[in-house]
C-alpha cells in the first residue's frame, strides 16, 4: 500500500510492478464510502439551454467547452498511490458514432436501437468525418490543452462489441439473432469490433501520453492502455462467449499495448476461463454487483484463479469483512482494490 505523500516517481514504479506482477508488500488500495448511483446534473447545450428529460442529443447540439465544464480537473496528480486524470464526458460514444439515437433520460445519457435488419450493416461504417467522432476528438484535444501535461487524459467509456451490437438492435433481438442467425450475428460482432478499434485508435492518436504512458482506474502503464468491456456477455453462456465474442476481444487486445477488460461480478463466471487463456489481455477488472450480485464466497475461487495468472482490479461496494477477506485471500502481486465500504 502507498501513502498520500508518495512521489510521482514512486507511484509509477509501483504501477509498473502491478503490470509485471512483481512481489510487493501490499496491493494497490483505495477505500472510500459507498454511495448509490447518483443522477447527473443536466449539462448545457450549444444554444445555452440545459438538457431536459427525453432530450434527443444531436451532434450539432454539442459544445465541447460546455461538456468540459462537467468535469473538474484534478487538483493533485497523485492521491493515495493513484494517478488523478480527466476524461471526456460519457455520451455513449461508440453507440452514437455507430448511429444510435442518444437521449438524456433519468439523469443520464442513453442510446436507443435503430437497426431493424441485421443485414443493414453498411450504415455502421465509421468514417473520418463522423460528427460524433469529431466531437470526441475535439473534446479530447481541449482536455489535453487544459491539462498541459500536468495530469493524464484517460480513455472515455467505450463499450465493447457485444454492447454496441445490443445497443444497435436491442437485447431481445440480439438473443434471437444468436439462436436463429448465428452467421449474421458473428458478422455483426465483427463490424462492431471494427467500430471499437477505429474509435479507440482515433482517440489514442490525439490523446497525449503521460510520462510516456497512459492511465486507467488511476493506474499508469508504460504504453497505451485500452479499456474494453462486454457487459452484455450476461446474455451468453461460456460456450457462446468462446464461439462468438472471444475472437473479437482478442482482435482488440492485439491492437493495443496494455488492453484490460471491464467485467462484472455477476458475469465473471461466463468469461473467466477464456479471458485467462487470452494471452494479449494484460489485466481483468471486476465491478462488484451490489446488492444483487453473487456473494464473495462464490467469487473468491475466480479471483484466486485470476490472481495466479493476470493482474486483477476489483472495484465497487464491499463490506469491511469482505475487504478483510480479500486482503487475506489474495496475493498482493498484481492486485488493485478500489472499493467503497457498505454496512454488513
Amino acid at each position: 500500500m502507498m501513502g498520500h505523500d508518495d512521489s510521482l516517481e514512486q507511484v509509477l514504479r509501483r504501477h509498473r510492478a502491478f503490470w509485471t506482477m512483481e512481489d510487493v508488500d501490499g496491493p494497490l488500495l483505495s477505500v472510500g464510502r459507498y454511495e448509490p448511483l447518483q443522477r447527473r446534473q443536466p449539462f448545457r447545450l450549444a444554444d445555452g439551454s440545459l438538457t431536459q428529460e427525453g432530450t434527443r442529443l444531436l451532434p450539432e447540439f454539442m459544445d465541447v467547452h460546455h461538456l468540459a465544464e462537467q468535469q473538474d480537473p484534478p487538483s493533485v496528480v497523485v492521491s493515495g498511490g493513484f494517478i488523478q486524470a480527466s476524461a471526456p464526458y460519457d455520451l455513449c460514444w461508440n453507440e452514437a458514432i455507430a448511429g444510435c439515437p442518444i437521449r438524456w433520460k433519468t439523469g443520464h445519457v442513453w442510446s436507443e436501437p435503430f437497426l431493424n435488419d441485421v443485414d443493414d450493416l453498411e450504415r455502421l461504417r465509421v468514417v473520418s468525418d463522423n460528427p460524433w467522432l469529431n466531437i470526441l476528438l475535439a473534446m479530447t484535444r481541449l482536455l489535453a490543452k487544459q491539462a498541459e501535461g500536468r495530469y493524464p487524459v484517460c480513455q472515455p467509456l467505450l463499450r465493447g462489441p457485444i454492447d454496441i451490437a445490443s445497443a444497435l438492435i436491442g437485447d431481445e433481438s440480439l438473443c434471437w439473432t444468436i439462436l436463429d442467425e448465428p452467421v449474421r450475428f458473428k458478422h455483426l460482432l465483427e463490424v462492431c469490433t471494427q467500430v471499437f478499434i477505429t474509435v479507440a485508435k482515433a482517440w489514442a492518436a490525439v490523446a497525449p501520453l503521460f510520462q510516456g504512458g497512459s492511465c486507467e482506474y488511476g493506474i499508469w502503464a508504460p504504453g497505451r492502455i485500452v479499456r474494453l468491456q462486454a457487459d452484455n456477455a450476461a446474455l451468453l453462456s461460456p460456450r457462446l462467449y468462446r464461439d462468438f465474442l472471444l475472437a473479437c476481444d482478442e482482435r482488440i487486445c492485439a491492437a493495443f499495448d496494455y488492453p484490460l477488460i471491464h467485467t462484472h461480478s455477476g458475469v465473471l463466471h461466463i468469461m473467466v476461463d477464456a479471458l485467462l487463456a487470452l494471452n494479449p489481455l494484460r489485466a481483468i477488472q471486476v465491478s462488484m454487483d451490489y446488492p444483487g450480485g453473487p456473494p464473495l464466497a462464490e467469487l473468491l475461487p475466480l479471483f484466486r484463479q485470476i490472481n495466479a495468472h493476470k493482474p486483477l482490479i476489483i472495484t465497487g461496494p464491499v463490506s469491511q469483512s469482505e475487504l478483510d477477506l480479500l486482503l487475506q485471500s489474495l496475493s498482493p502481486r498484481g492486485v488493485c482494490l478500489q472499493v467503497t465500504l457498505h454496512s454488513d
